[in-house]
C-alpha cells in the first residue's frame, strides 16, 4: 500500500469524524414536533365539535320556543270549539227574535232555549276545569272562597251564614278563579229589650 493511499484513508476517517460531530435534529426534537402537531389537531377537532354542539343547542332552543308558543296559541283550540256551539245557539236565538218582527213570542219556549244554552256553556267551562263554588243560601261563609258585599241581620240564619248569592264564584282546577260575592248574616238584630234581658240574666 502506498503512502498516498494510507494518507488518503486517514484523511477520510478524520473528515467522517468531523461530520458526525456536526449538530443535527435529535430523536427527542422530532418527537416533540410530532406531539405539538397531534395536540393542534386534537384542539381543532374539539373546537369543531364545540361549534357543532353550540349550533345544535341553539337550534333546539329555537324549536322549543316555537313549540311553546304554539301550545300557548293553539293548545285550547279543541276546547274552544265546544264554546262555539254555545255561540251558535245564541246567534240562532237572536235571529229568531229578529224574524218575529216584534211579535209576541212564546216566553216558555224562549226560556227553555236560554236554559239549554246555559247548560251547554257550563259544560264547556267544565272541560276547561272551571267549576262553580257552592255559595247557596244557608252555606257557611268561607273567606277563602266568598267575598261579603253585604252584611245584614237575620232572624233565620246565624251570624256567618250566607243569606244570598250576589255573583257566582268559580274555581279553575281546584284553585280560586273568582270568589263568590255574597250577602252574609250578622245574626238577629239586638233590640233594647233583649239587651236589658241579657243584662238582667
Amino acid at each position: 500500500m502506498s503512502e498516498n493511499t494510507v494518507a488518503d484513508i486517514e484523511e477520510n476517517k478524520k473528515n467522517g469524524a468531523e461530520d458526525s460531530e456536526e449538530p443535527g435534529i435529535s430523536d427527542a426534537e422530532v418527537g416533540e414536533e410530532e406531539t405539538e402537531e397531534d395536540t393542534s389537531a386534537e384542539l381543532e377537532a374539539l373546537r369543531e365539535k364545540y361549534l357543532r354542539l353550540s349550533a345544535d343547542f341553539d337550534n333546539y332552543k329555537k324549536r322549543l320556543a316555537k313549540e311553546k308558543q304554539e301550545i300557548l296559541d293553539f293548545g285550547n283550540a279543541h276546547r274552544l270549539k265546544e264554546l262555539l256551539f254555545v255561540l251558535d245557539n245564541i246567534e240562532r236565538a237572536i235571529e229568531l227574535s229578529e224574524e218575529s218582527h216584534g211579535e209576541k213570542t212564546d216566553f216558555v219556549a224562549f226560556l227553555d232555549g236560554i236554559k239549554i244554552v246555559h247548560a251547554q256553556f257550563l259544560a264547556g267551562l267544565e272541560n276547561f276545569g272551571v267549576t262553580g263554588i257552592d255559595s247557596g243560601e244557608g252555606t257557611v261563609f268561607d273567606p277563602s272562597y266568598h267575598e261579603a258585599v253585604y252584611k245584614e241581620h237575620s232572624e233565620t240564619y246565624e251570624s256567618g251564614t250566607i243569606i244570598s248569592e250576589v255573583q257566582k264564584g268559580y274555581l279553575l282546577n281546584g284553585r280560586l278563579l273568582r270568589p263568590s260575592m255574597v250577602s252574609v248574616s250578622q245574626g238577629p238584630e239586638k233590640t233594647p229589650e233583649k239587651d236589658s234581658e241579657e243584662e238582667a240574666d
